[in-house]
């Protein structure tokens, strides 16, 4: 697989790097952090990385590319398979395209597929690529790849962490990875973050058989001046590590009128649910969109059938 991905990679002088809309770290860092890598070790490549921006763009700012630069071009996109979850369409321009992600989807566009669910992160994916062909890593591709790492990861407290991953981490480190610039970002958080932290805590329900959920309106946006990615993914994490919950999850309504919903779990995999309604993502933290909250009481009472298993098996 790595041999194909850097064999296409030297095709091309022209690159332009896309990952999925309202981006993680994972999609950032692996963005960010494959184009360092290209740097450290292609010479006379010219790549862009675009996209929307979330309130993780501490690692950067998109680039402005012209539609005339995709001609001839290679699209590579990270972390996202498919289509219609790709920030900027207009990797459909490019004369090649490539995928490099992790999460358990096919790819509906792709004319080169290089995915391994086994793999934690899309940034462990490269990072791992970077060990097994000994590709020079910059302070700054390390940087940049850890970050995804240590997030897609839980900082290190998913289920699905691997030795890999620590060997990753430890590789990161040694090529100088600026682990503590990148906690420091990670935890730094501003008043209206910590005050709808507060407002998470003490205000979600529970299904019967504790289920754990939120439902956000866009009037919660706008109370606490945040952004939907801060209320969707952001907080959903807030109901996490509570006894007796087993899966949480948190509907955010878009401005479109669109729902989007967070859906995770401490042990049992949930993905099946979020594929059932357009989505996917991993095992036990995936996510969908859907358009009417009656799609939401749905979801939440499959949910609720998986945590009546969980507590029948005791």
């Amino acid at each position: 697989m790595y041999d194909k991905i850097l064999k296409k990679i030297h095709e091309y002088d022209k690159i332009v790097i896309h990952r999925h809309v309202q981006p993680d770290l994972d999609a950032y860092g692996s963005q960010f952090g494959l184009r360092q890598l290209i740097y450290d070790n292609f010479e006379d490549k010219t790549v862009y990385v675009v996209g929307d921006q979330s309130v993780l763009d501490f690692l950067g700012d998109m680039d402005a590319v012209e539609d005339s630069f995709y001609e001839g071009a290679l699209a590579i996109v990270v972390d996202v398979a498919g289509k219609d979850r790709v920030s900027d369409a207009r990797f459909q321009l490019a004369r090649e395209t490539m995928v490099i992600d992790h999460h358990k989807n096919d790819t509906d566009f792709a004319d080169h597929f290089f995915s391994d669910s086994q793999q934690i992160a899309t940034c462990q994916i490269i990072t791992d690529m970077a060990m097994q062909k000994n590709l020079n890593v910059s302070k700054e591709a390390a940087t940049f790849l850890f970050s995804g790492l240590v997030t897609d990861s839980g900082r290190f407290l998913y289920p699905q962490t691997s030795t890999l991953t620590f060997r990753a981490a430890a590789f990161l480190a040694e090529k100088g990875a600026d682990v503590q610039w990148v906690y420091k970002n990670l935890y730094v958080e501003d008043f209206n973050f910590k005050r709808l932290k507060g407002y998470f805590i003490n205000s979600f329900s529970t299904t019967v058989h504790n289920v754990a959920y939120m439902k956000n309106d866009r009037a919660l946006k706008e109370a606490y001046d945040v952004s939907t990615f801060t209320v969707s993914r952001g907080m959903v994490n807030q109901m996490s590590n509570i006894t007796g919950i087993p899966i949480w999850v948190n509907f955010t309504e878009e401005d479109d009128g669109t729902i989007l919903c967070e859906l995770r779990s401490s042990h049992e995999p949930i993905v099946h649910i979020a594929k059932k309604y357009g989505g996917g993502g991993h095992a036990l933290a995936c996510g969908c969109s859907v358009n009417t909250w009656e799609d939401t009481d749905r979801i939440l009472s499959d949910l609720d059938e998986i945590a009546e298993r969980i507590q029948n098996n005791g």
